[in-house]
């Protein structure tokens, strides 16, 4: 699945959101993340009926993204 969002930053966390209602909005299940040509191994969060992926700073420096860019998010079953 590939979609577009927001970079958002929230209290102190970075992260994108993934839509409600896609076949990976389930908590802690695991996915292989691309943004920008990098890939990593993730775990989707959920908070309020929320689903999202963290994005530390080293993922961040690494993919070349900060909070309020748009960026395409590819994720996959891991």
């Amino acid at each position: 699945m590939t979609y577009e969002t927001v970079v958002r930053t929230e209290d102190e966390g970075v992260f994108v959101e993934i839509p409600a209602d896609s076949e990976f909005a389930q908590a802690r299940l695991p996915v292989t993340v691309t943004i920008n040509g990098q890939s990593w191994g993730s775990t989707v969060a959920a908070y309020s009926g929320r689903f999202y992926l963290p994005l530390r700073r080293g993922i961040r420096d690494m993919a070349r993204i900060a909070p309020g860019d748009t960026v395409s998010v590819t994720l996959a079953y891991r």
